[in-house]
């Protein structure tokens, strides 16, 4: 099997649109279950609502916790389940230890962004929504997310929740910044 990975020379917000193609690509193969994407504000989650509307197929985006505020706002969030897409919200990372009965969660986070910070987001949030039930266990996936902003990384994946965690597999990088 050949597989190619694409780098872009930083991350960041700027190259959303082409993570979005990568993602799209690769899904139109087939041999995906779900899609999951990071979106704080809700910009990277309404633009790949656009990029793949033709799929049919429902996003799964996961929001984030900014000072005890659930984002993307609850506007945005409407209008994307409007489009037929769920939105969940993820934990702080620190809460990660309290699902995985493990204290080593931030050690994991701080591994995974050795590849890049983006890297440890997608992982991050395939745990999220499986561990919600938005996927299922054993389900293959791709999952993006980024840099502070936009996306910037996109993985192929085994989904798996916290609980069983060690079933958690990346098959495939797709794309992320050459340096993180």
């Amino acid at each position: 099997m050949k597989e190619q990975i694409f780098y872009f020379e930083n991350g960041g917000e700027e190259n959303t649109e082409n993570v979005l193609k990568i993602a799209r690509e690769r899904f139109s193969r087939g041999d995906i279950d779900a899609v999951v994407i990071a979106s704080t504000q809700g910009k990277a989650g309404l633009k790949a609502a656009d990029i793949f509307a033709d799929t049919k197929t429902s996003l799964v985006i996961v929001g984030e916790v900014i000072d005890g505020n659930q984002n993307p706002l609850p506007e945005v969030s409407k209008k994307l389940e409007v489009m037929g897409h769920k939105v969940i919200w993820g934990l702080p990372m620190g809460q990660m230890s309290k699902f995985s009965l493990c204290d080593n969660a931030k050690l994991v986070a701080d591994a995974y962004k050795r590849i890049s910070e983006g890297f440890k987001v997608v992982c991050e949030i395939v745990l999220i929504a499986t561990n919600a039930g938005y996927l299922k266990k054993g389900a293959k996936v791709i999952s993006i997310a980024g840099t502070h902003s936009g996306s910037d990384t996109a993985i192929v994946a085994k989904a798996s929740g916290y609980d069983d965690f060690l079933q958690f597999q990346v098959h495939e990088i797709l794309c992320k910044p050459y340096q993180r």
